[in-house]
């Protein structure tokens, strides 16, 4: 039986196969798109409050 991780490159983390300078690559873009994401949402939250009948 042969183990796959065994055969990835040492530097590589297991188990996407990146190197670490591409893993933290990775999650600092995946952070700042979900910071964007609640603040777009926090935005519309607020809009949709401010602008319904039922909220005055």
């Amino acid at each position: 039986m042969s183990d796959t991780h065994a055969q990835s490159p040492p530097e590589t983390v297991y188990p996407s196969g990146l190197t670490m300078r591409q893993a933290d690559a990775l999650h600092d873009f995946i952070i700042q798109g979900t910071r964007i994401f609640g603040l777009i949402a926090v935005l519309a939250h607020v809009l949709a409050w401010a602008l319904t009948p039922w909220g005055k």
